[in-house]
């Protein structure tokens, strides 16, 4: 399926959410987001998360009101939403990813790399960077 509209946020990660908090939350993100259709990336690094989701406009909309709406995380800044004509993650993985070690980013980064005309790409790469430089996960 042809990715259509993307969503990218950062958020802080509520204080009182454990490892293991976060851990269920991949799993259940990566579940969900695959049999829905989505693709693209979660990170969770410097208390915060990092998201970005592609795919229908309506399924995207829908889970974009869910998220803004979990406890388990606040102050969520809208990178961009937006319709796409270039979908970054069609490509990238079989699955939506959770980018959990330096490792997995370094991996992204690479993906990333491989398509410098697409601005989106370009733009995830300038926010991914500060995640890449620290190394923390």
């Amino acid at each position: 399926m042809k990715s259509t509209y993307t969503i990218c946020y950062v958020s802080k990660v509520a204080p009182n959410l454990s490892e293991k908090d976060i851990e269920a939350l991949f799993q259940y993100t990566a579940a969900y987001n695959n049999k829905s259709n989505i693709s693209g990336i979660l990170l969770h690094s410097l208390d915060n998360f990092f998201q970005v989701l592609e795919g229908s406009e309506k399924s995207l909309t829908k889970l974009y009101e869910k998220i803004k709406e979990d406890t388990r995380h606040g102050e969520i800044y809208e990178v961009y939403n937006r319709k796409i004509s270039q979908p970054v993650f069609d490509n990238y993985k079989s699955t939506f990813d959770i980018v959990k070690t330096a490792e997995d980013l370094k991996m992204l980064l690479i993906y990333l790399n491989q398509d410098v005309s697409n601005s989106t790409n370009r733009k995830l790469r300038r926010l991914l960077a500060p995640f890449d430089l620290l190394g923390e996960f």
